[in-house]
């Protein structure tokens, strides 16, 4: 009897053990991603301290005086920060070195599990992950290395959720148009920015033992800025450059283009520390010109019609296109010697071809051409007749999109100048389009509004009303759009 009795008094007692018990909700991240109690004790918890692991903390609550709309920060603007009312400029998400707007709402609890986050990192494992890489090695690292190095630095965190939630909104705006997106596009913009801030301090002290963590936001953040250039309310619509001949014309965003350039700077000195990483088949590529020119190639690709018609009409114009650039070009040169000056007192060399600009980024376009088509004749020796996934696997394993970083200088340049709006900007915006063909070719979620930006062009193209250089564009918009 006194046996029986006993036992519902121990159960007693551990209840009341745990209801005494209070749940840590200012735990740090790793005891979190455990699901184990965090004592709390800073700046390294007990638990972290055992393991011999880094441990970080959420940042306190806000205040409710600090999330109100009227109170002091909603007073108080950085001057060039985006307004959220309807008169408000565009995002500009892509500013490197802009500060975190105070318009856009800050959720009182960063690591909240609210519903966009939940449905932006949703989406980032089923759709976002799945859809940035068709090899299997590559793959994995976005689908199980990024998502762990996110759990264990805050700032990559928001990265992640930055992109599965624009990747998110382009898609139900492209099945859905003109329905509002389940997740706010501020909400997005705020987890980027809150990223990029903690990317720059990371980058800041870049070594070995983070160069991984770095390069793994490098990654998210050239991602995003491709599939940014998709949302219109982060992109301006039609201006006009010139006032005393008003016309019609796309300024040009290349923000994206700078910051694909900087990554490889970024990682350039820890390379032999990432090729030993999680992050090796990231960076291990058969990307050099030499390895697929010295492939034996079969002659003929019209075994190409049992894909996408869109690389058969690019294997049989490429040759012609760049010969037509090149022909332009020196017409061009010949007319005026002063149409690509930089700067007042600039005079290319004539001797020295490639210091033109124009004929520097044809040179580099027509070896980022013979790759493709190279790959294009590799896919057809391979399989006789190749599918459209055979042939996006091999343009991945060339790295045909790492033509940005190839592009010189001056060429970029030439693109940023003000208030251009003659023959010489005209013809580097269609060699411009003919760079954005190969991002056409890659079908991969991020790179979907090439196919609007070099149409973008062929608009800026036509208002200087030269016929030369309209007939220059014809090819590039064929292929875009077939």
């Amino acid at each position: 009897m006194g046996e029986e009795t006993a036992v519902p008094n121990v159960q007693q007692a551990r209840k009341r053990h745990r209801a005494r018990h209070q749940k840590s909700r200012l735990g740090c991240f790793p005891c979190k991603s455990r699901r184990v109690k965090c004592d709390e004790a800073r700046p390294v918890c007990g638990s972290c301290s055992s393991r011999g692991e880094p441990c970080s903390f959420p940042e306190p609550p806000a205040t409710p005086h600090r999330t109100r709309r009227d109170g002091p920060r909603s007073r108080h603007r950085d001057a060039g920060s985006p307004h959220v009312d309807g008169s408000r400029s565009f995002l500009k998400p892509l500013e490197i070195y802009a500060s975190r707007s105070a318009s856009i709402p800050t959720p009182v609890d960063d690591h909240a599990l609210n519903m966009n986050n939940l449905l932006s990192m949703q989406f980032f494992h089923m759709h976002t992950a799945q859809g940035m890489f068709l090899d299997p090695k590559r793959s994995m690292v976005w689908r199980r290395v990024i998502p762990d190095l996110a759990a264990n630095h805050r700032y990559l965190m928001h990265l992640l959720l930055a992109l599965g939630g624009i990747h998110m909104i382009t898609e139900q705006t492209r099945q859905r148009r003109g329905e509002k997106s389940a997740v706010d596009l501020l909400v997005v913009i705020d987890h980027h920015q809150r990223g990029l801030q903690g990317f720059r301090e990371e980058v800041a002290r870049i070594s070995d033992a983070n160069a991984e963590v770095v390069y793994a936001g490098s990654l998210l953040l050239v991602a995003f800025v491709y599939a940014s250039l998709q949302v219109p309310e982060l992109n301006p619509p039609a201006t006009t450059l010139s006032q005393q001949a008003p016309r019609t014309i796309y300024k040009l965003h290349l923000s994206w283009l700078h910051l694909v350039r900087g990554v490889p700077t970024v990682i350039r000195d820890q390379w032999t520390t990432l090729k030993a990483s999680r992050m090796r088949p990231m960076v291990l590529h058969f990307h050099g010109d030499e390895y697929w020119d010295d492939l034996p190639f079969v002659s003929s690709l019209s075994n190409l019609s049992h894909c996408s018609p869109r690389f058969l009409l690019f294997a049989q114009g490429t040759s012609q296109a760049i010969a037509d650039l090149r022909a332009s070009c020196d017409a061009i040169q010949s007319a005026d010697s002063n149409a690509f000056r930089l700067t007042p007192g600039f005079s290319p060399a004539s001797s020295d071809r490639a210091a033109y600009v124009p004929s520097g980024a044809i040179d580099v376009l027509e070896r980022v051409y013979s790759r493709v088509v190279a790959v294009l004749r590799c896919s057809v020796s391979e399989r006789g007749l190749p599918d459209e996934s055979d042939i996006q696997a091999n343009l991945e394993e060339a790295a045909v999109q790492s033509w940005p970083t190839l592009v010189p200088d001056d060429f970029i340049a030439l693109l940023d100048m003000d208030e251009p709006l003659d023959l010489g900007w005209g013809l580097s915006l269609v060699i411009l389009a003919h760079y954005y063909v190969v991002n056409t070719l890659m079908d991969r979620w991020f790179l979907a509004s090439f196919r609007e930006e070099v149409l973008k062009i062929q608009t800026s193209v036509s208002s200087l009303h030269n016929a030369q250089l309209s007939e220059l564009m014809m090819w590039p918009v064929k292929v875009a759009t077939i």
